[in-house]
């Protein structure tokens, strides 16, 4: 059932998961490395965070239409599990091995759940009951407190506190499951694992390929304007502006996005994605820059509302968790990594505006696949 009660719940979850990513991105590495850790094995930790995106959200949506388990019920065991792995971080920080499959544990039990949360909202958003952009858009707002305040904090006290802050966000998140709104769980018929039809398929390689474009962005976007002689608190600035963008269009504009025609709205993403990485790679002036990123409310925002709701449409009833679960992984876990990695590869040879100028490349390529997507 749901009530403006267990809405709130809702948006306290996303508020508390982007709020911990706000924490992990900039911070876990630094953390990592005050423990002593070579460069080597943070890499190698972090990889492993953006590995568990590719190999969770499939797996625990399978299990979850196949069990009938609420999202509620599994988001609550799974935070806690979660909160426990964290809080083993400084206990065997000392031994490598306990360590790196600690920090796996955790990864994967955190990339689970989101994908399940964005799947029941939909749902509701779909039922007229809310509207998902204003769910949504908490997650946003708890990524930009953490990313600003997170560093004024760190300053201020060790960061053997950083494993602490993370259990008191999966906590809140556990807290926030236990109040979610029961869907009916749909019976499972014969044959149901058949496998999904082509134009959802279609819909996951169009998404692959929009997060393999954010790859220099997510990547080096930072280290390009420290290189061009920005400040770090300037680089921060510009970070946030982009999330600002994301807020804006998930408040005002998500609901009329989900109504658009599939097609249209992918084709435009990606062209204005294609040219913010071609603004990004040709110049770095500071104003030109300020308008580039106020493009992240269509490569991010405006794409993800219009897949996500057109994910739960195309998926069958009684597979809408593993549907939601695939977008995650093929898009915010594979697309991601492929791309931060070949990025990488192109930023050591030929430079940052290369691998700019290459993500606008996929992007269009995008385009192409998108034509065939439903109107």
């Amino acid at each position: 059932m749901v009530t403006s009660s267990s809405l709130q719940h809702i948006r306290v979850f996303y508020a508390a998961y982007f709020a911990a990513m706000g924490l992990i991105l900039p911070f876990f590495p630094v953390y990592l490395a005050s423990l002593g850790y070579s460069v080597v094995v943070i890499g190698m930790m972090t990889g492993l965070l953006a590995a568990a995106k590719v190999i969770a959200p499939p797996c625990s949506g399978y299990w979850l239409d196949v069990r009938g388990m609420a999202a509620g019920r599994f988001i609550v065991f799974a935070s806690c599990l979660a909160a426990l792995c964290v809080g083993l971080f400084n206990v065997s920080s000392s031994y490598t091995p306990a360590f790196i499959t600690i920090v796996l544990l955790f990864g994967m039990l955190w990339a689970a759940v989101l994908p399940l949360t964005d799947g029941l909202s939909i749902h509701v958003s779909e039922a007229a009951l809310a509207d998902y952009g204003r769910l949504r858009v908490w997650g946003s707002i708890g990524f930009v407190a953490t990313s600003l305040l997170g560093g004024l904090v760190f300053e201020e006290i060790s960061l053997a506190w950083f494993p602490w802050f993370l259990v008191a966000l999966m906590l809140v998140m556990a807290f926030a499951g236990r109040g979610f709104p029961s869907v009916e769980h749909v019976e499972i018929p014969d044959m149901a694992y058949a496998g999904f039809s082509a134009t959802l398929l279609l819909l996951f390689m169009v998404s692959f390929l929009m997060q393999l474009s954010h790859g220099a962005y997510y990547g080096f976007f930072s280290l390009y304007l420290l290189d061009v002689g920005y400040s770090g608190w300037q680089v921060g600035m510009f970070w946030v502006l982009g999330v600002l963008a994301e807020i804006v269009l998930m408040w005002r504009w998500a609901k009329p996005i989900q109504s658009m025609p599939l097609m249209s709205v992918m084709l435009v993403c990606l062209f204005l994605t294609a040219v913010r990485w071609l603004g990004t790679g040709w110049s770095h002036a500071w104003w030109l820059l300020v308008l580039l990123q106020c493009l992240h409310a269509a490569s991010f925002a405006a794409f993800h509302i219009a897949a996500v709701t057109w994910v739960k449409r195309l998926a069958p009833p009684h597979r809408h968790a593993a549907a939601q679960g695939w977008f995650s992984a093929t898009g915010f876990g594979l697309g991601t990594t492929v791309g931060i990695m070949a990025c990488g590869l192109i930023v050591q040879s030929y430079g940052f505006s290369a691998a700019f100028y290459a993500c606008a490349s996929v992007a269009l390529l995008a385009m192409l696949l998108a034509r065939r997507l439903p109107r």
